[in-house]
Formats: structure tokens, C-alpha cells, sequence
């Protein structure tokens, strides 16, 4: 772990107590070198296993950094999350009984946090799952209930079937936040079951002959699923009640996920929630479409699972291609002006030094690199706006790679930080273990350390 103070910004000596006092407790566990970066897990943890979602914040290391922050800080009663992603921060909050709130651009992340961060839970979730699958096996139906055009490309026929039967018993539960926890299973049941390799976050087939020995009953696969999931539920609901944060069978504080992109306006949407007390958050490391691909991701199961059900926003129209949703992402389609590269060079140096020093190769490379850091920093500009004064932000970044070259992510941010007057407290350093990265992807080979970027907002 590496801890230090950037280069300090006029503040009241308050303030910078403040900001000692929380150096203080970063800094107790250094005599454990794995304290940042646990190797042993539990995959259960905060209903943490109900869906693979791409590049997951591990749940223990979310909670010490509230843990600290929490201990230095007092009055925090929210947490805010704009790249919500599966959750992670906003359940991590619930564990110390923080109001949460989240916004995703992708429809998969704000559905699998609804279903995490939900105050209400149905504590007979597991008969449901059980009453679904026997519907399930009784219908005789063959008709594929899925609108996506080349299903026979991802799907065998009797898996395509099976996968209907479900998604006709669900439609048939009457209550929303138990559909949403079965939709999330179902997602969970398509990435196991379809043709689709697991071994990337690509779209990317299985050869013929590998889809030819796979033997896969959905159904099956799906009542395994759903037990697993309605038990880490109820294991996590247990810990909050032991934790006094459930009050008559609810959480007790507000949570709220919305769908929508962090680049926009979200004054209105937040109307009566914002400001926010604490952002924790792990942003994208680069664009979509050749980083961390979420939305080809989730694609598959999208395609099966009611729209209407996850959000009113949610558009079909981001199915229209397997890229949409990643294009929609930051730096997926932004023309990059050059007003805006002497703009976005004048608040950070690093980004400058980075581009121009890049390789030519790939040709694209500099294109994609400047159109990210455009996005990124019009959601900076946002999202700081949702934070109350002197309020703190945890950032967990990875440092991608770009033809050989790795993108300083975290002292670009620093720096764009400071542009929107925030002050940069610390940085600290882990290792990645089991954060699941995409292996076939060239840009995963850089991101098996992360930075936690520590910053605060400061009072105008």
C-alpha cells in the first residue's frame, strides 16, 4: 500500500485535520500487505454472486474504505455511486445504513442494483423460484419468446425453449421486485447456457464442434441459480437486520438506481436527494468498446428480459447492434474538437505528456484515448455537482493499455479532480486477485493493479 498527500490546496486547518485524521486510519492496517487486496473471498458476500458482472469492486474492500472514512468524517448519511455497474458500493453503504444512490448508462447494471440495493425483500423468494421452474416444466409451449433475430446463432434450439418456459412463468409473478430478482437470474442462466464464450467480455462463439458436446438444461441451471441467489439474499439480509438496519422488514434508508448517463444534467433527477454526502465509485478505464466491453456483456440476456420491468428510460434501440449500449458508453462516440484537446491538456499535463508521446500504433489509439478523457471529464463536471461541500470520493481505477503504453488513469484523474475544485487526499495501491478481467482482452494484461483514488470537494 502507498499512501501520500498531492499537492495541497489552501484549505482551513479544520479541514486539513480532517484530512490527516483520515490519512491516519488509511494507514493502520500497513502492516498487513494484503489488507487492501484480500486473497481468500466470499463470493456470497452482499448478494455479490447473483450475476458475473464484468470487473466487480470486491465487497470487503469497499466496506474498510467506508470503514475509514465513516470513522473521520461524521454527518455522511448517503452514498452515491454514477458508474453503479452491479452494486457493489451502494450495498457496501447499506452494511452502515447509508441512503444509496446509483445511475448506469447500461439497463443490465441498473436492473442487478435494483435487486441489491432494494429496501423491500420477499423472504419467500426461494418457494417462488421453485413454484417458476415447476411452471416452467410443465409448459408444453415451443415458441421462442425472444426477439433478437439470430438466436440460432447463440442459442440451441432446446435451450431457446427452455429459456421461454422460463420467461413466461416470470412474467406471470405479480410483483416487480420478484420478477427483477428472477430477470437477473434468468441473465445469469443465459451466460451459462448460450453459445456465447465465457472466457471473454466479447460477443464471440463457441466453435461447432464445442456446442455440439454441450448438454445444457437452462431449467436445471437456472433452479441451481435461483437457490444460490435467494440464499446469499437471505444471508445478507440477516446481517443488515443484525446490524439493526432493517426497520418492519425494510432497509432503513432510502435507495435509488436511475437510469442514465453520467455526462448528463442529473440536477433534476436527484431533485430532493442531492447533495450527496460520499461518492465511491469505479468508473470506466477507457471506452467500452475496446476496454471492458459491458454492454456486448450483457446483450444476450437483454434480449430475453422485459424492458419494462427495469426501468421506463430503458430503449430497446440499445439492442439495435451488440456494440449500442457500449457506443453509448463515454468516449463511444464523441467528436474531440481541438478547443476541446487544449482544454482538456490545460487541466491535466499528464493526459498531454500521455498523448503525445503515444505510439502510432494503433492508428486509432490517440482518437479513442482523447474522446474517453472528453467524456470523462464532462462526467466529472456532472457528478461533482451531486456532491455536497467537503464531502470525500473514492475512486477505484485501473491503468489500461493503449499499444503498449499504459494511460496513467489515476494522476489524469487527480488532476481533472482538481479542475473542478476538489483537493487530492491520497492514492492507495492493490493488487488484483480476483476481479474478474476479460483474459483474451490484450488491455486486461495492465489492469491487475488498481488505484483507490481518495479526493474531497471543496467549499467554494
Amino acid at each position: 500500500m502507498s499512501v501520500g498527500i498531492a499537492v495541497p490546496t489552501q484549505i482551513s486547518p479544520a479541514l486539513a485535520n480532517v484530512d490527516a485524521k483520515l490519512l491516519r486510519e488509511l494507514a493502520k492496517p500497513a502492516a498487513d500487505p494484503d489488507f487492501w487486496s484480500p486473497k481468500a473471498r466470499d463470493r456470497s458476500d452482499s448478494a455479490h454472486c447473483i450475476f458475473l458482472y464484468p470487473a466487480m469492486m470486491v465487497p470487503v474492500v469497499q466496506r474498510r474504505l467506508l470503514d475509514a472514512v465513516l470513522t473521520t468524517q461524521s454527518g455522511v448519511k448517503s452514498i452515491y455511486d454514477p458508474f453503479v455497474g452491479s452494486g457493489t458500493s451502494l450495498v457496501s453503504g447499506m452494511h452502515y445504513g447509508l441512503a444509496t444512490y446509483g445511475n448506469d448508462i447500461n439497463p443490465l447494471a441498473v436492473l442487478i442494483s435494483r435487486v441489491r440495493t432494494s429496501r423491500e425483500f420477499d423472504g419467500s423468494i426461494r418457494a417462488i423460484c421453485e413454484k417458476v421452474v415447476s411452471n416452467a416444466e410443465v409448459d408444453g409451449s415451443s415458441i421462442i419468446e425472444t426477439e433478437l433475430k439470430n438466436w440460432q446463432k447463440w442459442f440451441k434450439t432446446d435451450v431457446a425453449i427452455e429459456l421461454s418456459r422460463l420467461r413466461r412463468a416470470i412474467r406471470n409473478e405479480s410483483d416487480l421486485w420478484v420478477r427483477r430478482f428472477l430477470w437477473v437470474t434468468l441473465a445469469e442462466t443465459i451466460r451459462l447456457t448460450s453459445n456465447d464464450r465465457t472466457s471473454t467480455y466479447k460477443l464471440h462463439a463457441r466453435s461447432a464442434e464445442d456446442i455440439e458436446r454441450r448438454n445444457l438444461s437452462p431449467i436445471k441451471v437456472f433452479m441451481e441459480l435461483s437457490l444460490k441467489n435467494s440464499t446469499s439474499f437471505h444471508k445478507f439480509r440477516r446481517e443488515l437486520h443484525n446490524k439493526n438496519k432493517i426497520d418492519n422488514g425494510a432497509y432503513c434508508a432510502n435507495t435509488k438506481i436511475i437510469l442514465a448517463d453520467a455526462r448528463d444534467d442529473l440536477v433534476n433527477m436527484w431533485e430532493g436527494h442531492a447533495p450527496f454526502d460520499l461518492l465511491m465509485t469505479s468508473p470506466p478505464y477507457g471506452d467500452n468498446i475496446t476496454t471492458v466491453t459491458y454492454g456486448q456483456h450483457s446483450y444476450l440476456p437483454l434480449n430475453w428480459i422485459d424492458f419494462t420491468d427495469i426501468d421506463p428510460a430503458a430503449d430497446i434501440n440499445s439492442l439495435r447492434t451488440t456494440q449500442e449500449i457500449d457506443r453509448r458508453g463515454l468516449g463511444g462516440r464523441t467528436i474531440v474538437t481541438a478547443s476541446d484537446e487544449e482544454a482538456l491538456f490545460s487541466l491535466s499535463p499528464t493526459l498531454k505528456k500521455f498523448a503525445d508521446t503515444m505510439s502510432a500504433h494503433p492508428k486509432d489509439g490517440r482518437v479513442r484515448l482523447m474522446r474517453f478523457y472528453r467524456d470523462f471529464s464532462k462526467s466529472l463536471e456532472m457528478l461533482t455537482r451531486q456532491l455536497r461541500p467537503n464531502g470525500y470520493m473514492i475512486w477505484t481505477v485501473g491503468n489500461r493499455n493503449i499499444g503498449g503504453q499504459q494511460v496513467p488513469t489515476d494522476g489524469i484523474l487527480g488532476e481533472l479532480l482538481e479542475g473542478q475544485r476538489c483537493r487530492l487526499v491520497t492514492t492507495l495501491r492493490r493488487t488484483i486477485h480476483h476481479k474478474r478481467m476479460p483474459d483474451r482482452n490484450a488491455s486486461s494484461k495492465t489492469m491487475r493493479e488498481e488505484k483507490i483514488v481518495l479526493a474531497r470537494k471543496l467549499a467554494d
